[in-house]
C-alpha cells in the first residue's frame, strides 16, 4: 500500500467562509460540490452521506473533525479497498470571502493509485471549484 495526498487547486470563494463552513456541515448540501455526471444514488442523513461514483466504488462519508470556519475533515467508512480522508480547507477570515482547497488523503495499492490518480485529482479540483463558486447568503 502507498499513502498519498492529492491537493486541489486553491480557489477564491464568492461566499464568506462562515457560510461555506455551515453549508458543508450539513450533508444535504454535500452533493452540490460533487461532479453531477459522476455521482449516483446520493443518500444522506444528519450524520453521514453515501453515494456511488461511476467507475470507482460506493462510498460512505462521515464528518470526523471540524474547526469552525477553517476546515471540515471527512472520513470514508466501510470501504475494504479504499479508505480515505477528505479535508475541505477554508483559508481567510470567517465573515469574509477567502480561499478554499480540498485535499484527499488515503492509502492505495501503487498500481491502483497510478490508475486512479488522474480521476481523484479531477474530483478534488471539481469539489474545490464548485465550493468556491457557491453564492450563499444568510437567509
Amino acid at each position: 500500500m502507498a499513502a498519498f495526498t492529492i491537493y486541489s487547486n486553491e480557489n477564491h470563494t464568492k461566499s464568506s467562509l462562515k457560510l461555506l463552513f455551515n453549508f458543508l456541515s450539513d450533508f444535504k448540501n454535500f452533493k452540490s460540490i460533487l461532479p453531477e455526471d459522476k455521482v449516483e444514488d446520493f443518500v444522506f442523513n444528519n450524520d453521514e452521506c453515501s453515494f456511488n461514483i461511476k467507475g470507482i466504488t460506493p462510498m460512505k462519508i462521515k464528518i470526523i473533525e471540524k474547526k469552525p470556519f477553517n476546515y471540515i475533515l471527512f472520513s470514508s467508512e466501510g470501504l475494504a479497498k479504499f479508505n480515505f480522508s477528505l479535508k475541505a480547507n477554508l483559508i481567510g477570515v470567517g465573515e469574509e470571502p477567502g480561499h478554499c482547497k480540498v485535499e484527499l488523503m488515503g492509502d492505495l495499492n501503487p498500481i491502483i493509485k497510478s490508475m486512479a490518480e488522474k480521476s481523484l485529482q479531477n474530483l478534488v479540483n471539481t469539489m474545490s471549484l464548485k465550493l468556491s463558486e457557491l453564492e450563499l447568503n444568510d437567509n
